[in-house]
C-alpha cells in the first residue's frame, strides 16, 4: 500500500490509526505511582518535583544507573537549601 500512489492520503490516515494506543496501562502505572508517592500536607510543588525524579530513574533504568558525578547534579545538590531558603522567605 505504502507504494501505490492512489493509496497515498489512506495509507497516512491507516499508520495514525495503528500507531494509537489500545489500551490504558500507561495512564493506569501513571495513577498508580501517584497513589503511592502521596503523603499527607503534600504541596503540588513537591507532588511533581517527585514524580520527575521518579520519571527520571525510571527512563535510566533504576537508581543504580545514575551518574552522580554528574556536574549539573552536583550544582543543583549544593544549591538545594539555599533555594528552600529562599521560598520559605517567600
Amino acid at each position: 500500500m505504502p507504494q501505490n500512489r492512489s493509496y497515498k492520503q489512506f495509507w497516512t490516515v491507516v499508520k495514525q490509526i495503528l500507531l494509537l494506543s489500545h489500551g490504558q496501562a500507561t495512564v493506569e502505572h501513571g495513577f498508580l505511582v501517584n497513589k503511592e508517592m502521596e503523603v499527607e500536607n503534600m504541596t503540588g510543588s513537591t507532588f511533581v518535583a517527585k514524580r520527575m525524579v521518579c520519571g527520571h530513574i525510571h527512563s535510566v533504568g533504576g537508581i543504580n544507573n545514575i551518574n552522580v558525578h554528574n556536574k549539573q547534579l552536583l550544582l543543583y545538590c549544593a544549591n538545594a537549601r539555599h533555594t528552600y531558603s529562599a521560598y520559605l522567605e517567600d
